[in-house]
């Protein structure tokens, strides 16, 4: 999904509900367009951001919704949210990344390291947590696929060259 589906769906609803298994998470049509018409509506399809204050009850639903479903790069902050239109291509490592706190982790990735943003072939990322990074866009030897390992939010941030 992209922004461009988000703005669509904002202005003219969704046709199904928003789910999944693996998360244990739904949002229906009508939650869907009550979420659009009380945090959405004011959005300007021209910014490459928007910014809003959430209530606690709806938070995990809309970090759901946009992290998840329209795989958009959201920064929160509290009861804050900033959505990005453009998701980062590449993120900065804010701290070490290691087996103590990405135990999935195929190798320890450097504070400061320029890591890359990849879709995944076989996405095991949740979302909700972090996104799939990593250190270059070489493909693995006689594939087209680039590795990728999750990095979670607070250990990353977008790279502004």
């Amino acid at each position: 999904m992209s922004f461009e589906n988000f703005f669509h769906c904002v202005k003219n609803g969704i046709k199904r509900k928003i789910k999944s298994r693996r998360l244990k998470m739904e949002v229906s049509i009508n939650e869907f367009g009550a979420f659009s018409n009380k945090y959405f509506k004011k959005i300007n399809d021209k910014d490459l951001s928007f910014k809003f204050v959430v209530d606690e009850i709806d938070k995990n639903s809309i970090l759901f919704v946009l992290r998840s479903f329209f795989n958009m790069y959201v920064e929160v902050k509290e009861n804050s949210i900033i959505v990005f239109k453009n998701f980062p291509k590449k993120f900065i490592l804010i701290k070490e990344v290691n087996k103590s706190n990405h135990h999935f982790t195929p190798r320890t990735f450097k504070k400061g390291t320029i890591m890359y943003s990849i879709s995944p072939s076989y996405s095991s990322a949740n979302r909700m947590n972090g996104v799939p990074l990593w250190d270059s866009l070489e493909t693995i030897e006689e594939t087209e696929l680039i590795p990728s390992v999750q990095i979670n939010y607070d250990y990353i941030n977008p790279y502004i060259y």
